[in-house]
């Protein structure tokens, strides 16, 4: 009597079919790839060799036809669906399906689906467990969770946006140690011509207070591989570069930090940067005339090779210092942080033009006295935002066809000169150019 044979023991558990079909640029459907698929699947399979999933194969598929929700993805055995968009993304498929067996319900895809759903808001309520003048002008707020739990990971230069009690969302950036888990701290310049986030932070919060804040976000991102790091901080800019200058020490990086403030009583987390950059701080106090303070061609001329530059602090200082990078430092070695928008050069001038939202397949004309963020947003579809005037990336949307005129702030030269992202609150198109917009 002959016995079944026995089924041998699978090579792989799982299959990941990651689609990364590309287009020809410009085309309104988009691709997987235009929408970063290949970038995702190269950190995919890396991650899941640091995980030790040795039994899951990430394949790279041809086109998978649900182009509008892409990046998408297929698990076998299962036959699970995801759309996806960002590491953090690829992070959670990874443990949550892979290692525990669960499905994760926000990026998965129905059968009959079409459009992608409106994108999770994520929140948090913490606590203000501490409200410190640094200065006649500035508070040291420290945030923690009210029940002691852990708070999401941060990386240096990072900042979070907190929901005022006047319906406005605002940024600043985290100054104390990324390793921290525990707290954020965030310092709080009330300015006299402030926009109201600032001055209602000043007059209404205090400790035992609940603030509603989006986790940590970064576009000021450390770069850790540079030879040298030369920092020129002013008044509150020194909050990213302080925690900057927490990772640097961790990592033994050589560094030098110009600080410069109107004086001794008006700088800022005075003992922690003095604790942090020790004998690699220059304090420069000009008395409120800058022409007493940072010879920025003596800082600036001859850039050690392979150094970057990072540049945070008010309009004017920010305005000299990126004039006098640009005579002896590389583009693409220099990052910065804006709290104010320049002067708005005065060849721009608006004109009505079209955009095309590919995920919806909908054409829509910007006229010239809306933004394409206003337009987005008539349409009936949810775009979020939080400064609205170039500074910030939280309007930033995939350009995927067409020639922009950048007018913002926030995205760097390299990506302007790509034209793969727009800021959508403050750019228009140029003119004759039709925009597809990864939306």
């Amino acid at each position: 009597m002959s016995s079944r044979p026995q089924a041998p023991d699978l090579i792989y558990e799982h299959h990941v079919f990651c689609c990364m079909n590309e287009r020809p640029s410009g085309h309104p459907r988009g691709c997987c790839s235009a929408r970063g698929s290949i970038e995702l699947r190269g950190y995919m399979k890396a991650r899941a060799k640091e995980l030790g999933l040795p039994k899951v194969r990430i394949n790279a598929s041809g086109c998978l036809e649900r182009c509008e929700l892409g990046p998408t993805m297929v698990i076998y055995p299962e036959a699970v669906w995801y759309s996806y968009d960002s590491k953090e993304d690829v992070d959670e498929i990874l443990e949550r399906h892979l290692l525990r067996g669960e499905r994760v319900e926000r990026l998965l895809l129905e059968p009959d689906q079409t459009v992608p759903r409106p994108k999770e808001k994520r929140t948090l309520a913490l606590k203000v467990t501490a409200v410190k003048p640094l200065t006649a002008e500035i508070k040291m707020i420290e945030l923690a969770d009210p029940d002691g739990a852990e708070l999401p990971a941060f990386l240096a230069g990072a900042h979070i946006d907190i929901f005022t009690g006047n319906d406005l969302r605002r940024s600043y950036s985290l100054a104390n140690d990324p390793k921290e888990r525990h707290r954020y701290v965030i310092g709080v310049l009330r300015e006299t011509q402030s926009r109201g986030g600032s001055t209602w932070i000043d007059d209404n919060v205090k400790i035992g207070d609940t603030l509603r804040i989006t986790p940590p976000l970064n576009d000021f991102g450390l770069e850790e591989s540079a030879s040298e790091h030369v920092m020129i901080a002013g008044g509150i800019g020194i909050t990213p570069l302080l925690s900057m200058g927490h990772r640097l020490r961790e990592l033994g990086a050589k560094v030098t930090l110009h600080y410069c403030t109107k004086s001794p009583a008006e700088t800022a987390f005075a003992e922690e940067v003095k604790a942090v950059f020790a004998q690699d701080v220059v304090f420069h106090h000009d008395g409120g005339d800058p022409s007493r303070g940072i010879d920025l061609a003596k800082v600036l001329a001859d850039p050690p090779e392979g150094a970057v530059l990072y540049l945070c602090g008010p309009l004017g200082l920010m305005d000299a210092a990126r004039e006098a990078a640009a005579r002896w430092w590389p583009e693409d070695a220099v990052f910065y942080e804006l709290f104010k928008a320049s002067a708005k050069p005065t060849q721009w001038v608006n004109e009505p033009f079209e955009i095309y939202l590919s995920r919806h397949k909908r054409a829509l004309t910007v006229p010239a006295d809306k933004t394409i963020l206003d337009v987005v947003r008539d349409s009936g579809i949810d775009l979020d935002s939080s400064c609205e005037d170039g500074l910030c990336s939280t309007c930033r949307v995939r350009l995927l066809g067409g020639q922009a005129e950048h007018r913002d702030s926030a995205l760097s030269a390299k990506e302007k000169a790509s034209q793969s992202w727009i800021i959508t609150c403050s750019s228009r198109a140029k003119p004759g150019e039709t925009l597809i917009l990864d939306l």
